[in-house]
């Protein structure tokens, strides 16, 4: 098993060693490199217990497999006649790290990990844009920096989450019934991901069903939250339903047997309503999965609310992010 610690300078290491080589042999490292990658996310995915992160090592896999094809497609259209080589520099997964995950720091530290490969990754791509020989390779390289970085974040993500149950010495399994409250749209996700060992659950959100389902990688209910007719079979829900009749809304959920709900940016809502009748039904809400063993996770931007409103929600709601 690797020391962590130890990471940063293996893969300063690594660069400077890809400094010494040629663009071509720079390109094959990197497709090598993605490769290795799709297959150790697959591993982890695999190994690891908690709905939200394998979700996550899940996107990864798929994502660095992406990464690799369009990484081969590039070299062939450079190097027609050629296919990549393995170069003589250590691989990204020379230490590559297994969990049992069986332990939140478990979690933590295997998170810890990857978020160092993909900042590594990062820089390889950063490189490949100044080896770059034409505007189109070196637009592909910079779409790829980026996309590592969004790893990058969306790693870091998961790793406050759960590091952020550790400081509350709590986990999902020990929250109670009621309203929860969140600001960033990943970590409400990862939670809901979690929360549905208690039971099923359904997704509502400004974003198309499509997009939810593919995130989440699992054909989770989802409800569009939109005045625009229903089409194509897609679900969808008037933002005035769930202010003006709440209760109802609870209650056929609840009564469907629905035990989380996952409500995805509330300040839409401010559109067609003020703060004060939002709040008033966000409250009901709570209350009514309170009385049925329930859970309400509420998503939202706190710019877009008033210092007081904002403050009646975390008071009303437990803020977990």
């Amino acid at each position: 098993m690797p020391n962590i610690t130890d990471l940063d300078e293996y893969f300063s290491s690594v660069i400077e060693r890809l400094k010494c080589l040629r663009p071509k042999e720079v390109l094959s490292y990197a497709i090598f490199n993605e490769d290795e990658e799709t297959k150790y996310y697959e591993e982890l995915a695999r190994r690891v217990k908690r709905d939200s992160i394998k979700v996550l090592f899940i996107q990864m896999s798929d994502e660095s497999k992406e990464h690799r094809d369009r990484l081969y497609r590039l070299f062939k259209k450079l190097y027609t006649d050629e296919e990549p080589v393995k170069v003589d520099v250590p691989p990204v997964e020379v230490f590559p790290y297994y969990s049992e995950f069986e332990k939140a720091n478990d979690y933590l530290e295997a998170l810890e990990y990857c978020m160092k490969s993909e900042l590594f990754a990062k820089k390889v791509y950063e490189m490949l844009i100044s080896y770059a020989e034409n505007e189109d390779s070196r637009g592909i390289f910079s779409q790829l920096a980026l996309m590592e970085r969004d790893h990058y974040l969306r790693i870091r993500k998961a790793y406050e989450f759960i590091g952020g149950f550790m400081d509350k010495k709590k986990t999902i399994t020990e929250l109670s019934p009621g309203g929860y409250l969140f600001e960033d749209r990943l970590k409400a996700r990862y939670a809901f991901l979690d929360f549905l060992s208690k039971g099923k659950g359904i997704v509502f959100s400004r974003k198309p069903p499509e997009e939810i389902r593919s995130w989440m990688k699992r054909n989770i209910p989802v409800v569009w939250i939109t005045s625009k007719a229903a089409k194509n079979g897609i679900i969808t829900l008037k933002p005035r339903f769930i202010v003006e009749s709440p209760e109802t809304l609870c209650g056929d959920l609840f009564q469907e047997g629905y035990k989380v709900v996952l409500l995805e940016s509330i300040e839409s809502l401010l559109v067609e309503f003020d703060e004060r009748e939002i709040a008033k039904a966000l409250m009901t809400m709570k209350d009514m999965a309170i009385q049925n063993d329930c859970y309400i996770l509420l998503q939202g931007e706190k710019e877009a609310f008033t210092p007081r409103m904002w403050a009646m929600l975390t008071s009303e709601m437990e803020k977990l992010d």
